[in-house]
């Protein structure tokens, strides 16, 4: 929605440009002079000189609403948006129809989280101008802050009706469906803002988006790949593409994109842990694998599935003190969570350490760990599956119906 607020906020800036050059009297006129010369100043976003001018303007004439107005949207720009409204209420003082300056009040209500506020004026601002298109859709944007997506719609549909090759009406109303999961019922919007305006990314990126759900990766990549042309900055469809590929076994190529995700937003965790998962999981380079788990763990150290695989990807490359130290944190993360313990006992054991491991195998055992197909299988308990003390913990816990299910626990070398 910030993108159809920015574009029709400089529409109405170029129109604006034209409505102010209507003063011709004396003093008048030299307010509009200092008003005009602060829009240029404006146009070239030196805000604060504009400022200075539209102060000026101000001075010289009291009743000049578009001064007041114009230095509103100075200080929007400066993000003053509580400023704003201060001004934007002296001009609708001055001119109680005043559309524009009831729509920048709305979205200067909106900065500030006051989304009644906002409607109120997007209300009145299309109350004395039924065609003016920028308030529907602005209109709609707080709709769909506000979760009424219904009334976003029929919005947007206005926008529309009154604007046919609106492409930003179609993408808003696309973004609606999609926030109420309807994807193909996006689609034609979506094919519409794209056909007029195929330079939008935003579009091509919900596309892709939408496809993706529906299940059309190739049709999904396309469209992630143009956006890579039109905007190479934006991380979003990086991480988009990484997941298709992923999806597909296609490892280098998810690399590559989480790479280039990773090299965007190198504070986020996601990209290196999903890196990590590549390497862990398809292509079983553990080296790697706990690099990138490190990488994901340094900025996100509370996360249980981060935590057990860098854990056993340290344990793959038999650094065991390591590896329990991981598992530690797991421990004091979730301590009545049995799974922490039993990453314990397995490496534990497989730094054949069989009273520590039993130890903790004792604790998950205790806190109910009992997926009996893993204590079966698990190659980390090897050392101490054969144990005396292994095979009267499990008879504890089990009964030995249970354990007649299981023939091989107790025959490790049978197997």
């Amino acid at each position: 929605m910030i993108n159809h607020f920015t574009k029709a906020f400089f529409r109405r800036g170029r129109l604006l440009f034209v409505l102010v050059f209507l003063f011709h009297t004396g003093m008048a006129q030299s307010s509009t002079e200092m008003n005009n010369q602060g829009l240029e100043k404006y146009k070239s976003k030196d805000y604060k000189g504009a400022i200075l001018d539209f102060n000026k303007a101000i001075e010289l004439n009291q009743q000049n609403e578009k001064a007041w107005h114009n230095r509103g949207l100075a200080k929007y720009g400066l993000k003053d948006y509580a400023g704003a409204v201060q001004d934007y209420n002296q001009a609708i003082a001055i001119n109680a129809a005043y559309t524009n300056a009831y729509n920048d009040r709305g979205l200067a209500f909106t900065k500030l989280k006051n989304y009644d506020g906002a409607l109120q004026d997007y209300d009145k601002a299309i109350a004395t101008d039924a065609n003016y298109i920028t308030a529907y859709n602005n209109r709609a944007g707080v709709k769909m802050f506000r979760k009424d997506y219904d009334g976003a719609m029929k919005d947007y549909s206005k926008g529309i009706e009154l604007k046919p090759a609106d492409a930003e009406g179609y993408l808003g109303r696309a973004n609606a469906f999609v926030a109420l999961k309807d994807y193909k019922g996006a689609m034609p919007d979506l094919n519409k803002a794209i056909e007029l305006n195929a330079g939008s990314a935003m579009a091509l990126l919900t596309r892709g988006n939408s496809r993706y759900m529906l299940k059309d990766e190739d049709g999904a990549l396309q469209d992630f790949r143009k956006v890579v042309q039109l905007q190479p900055g934006n991380s979003n469809v990086y991480f988009n593409m990484a997941a298709i590929y992923s999806s597909q076994h296609k490892s280098r190529e998810a690399l590559n994109a989480y790479s280039q995700y990773n090299k965007l937003e190198p504070g986020e965790w996601t990209g290196y842990k999903n890196m990590a998962d590549i390497f862990y999981v398809q292509l079983m380079n553990f080296d790697s694998s706990s690099f990138y788990y490190k990488k994901a763990f340094q900025l996100k150290n509370n996360d249980k599935e981060i935590i057990e695989r860098y854990g056993y990807s340290l344990l793959k490359l038999n650094r065991i003190d390591e590896a329990i130290q991981m598992f530690r944190n797991q421990l004091n993360l979730l301590p009545q969570d049995p799974t922490g313990y039993y990453n314990m006992g397995a490496a534990y054991s497989l730094g054949r350490k069989p009273a520590e491991s039993l130890s903790y195998l004792g604790q998950a055992l205790e806190k109910r760990m009992t997926d009996l197909d893993r204590w079966q299988k698990d190659k980390y308990l090897d050392n101490v599956r054969l144990l005396d003390d292994f095979r009267t913990l499990v008879k504890k816990y089990f009964t030995k119906d249970e354990l007649a299910k299981y023939p091989f626990l107790f025959n490790f070398a049978d197997r």
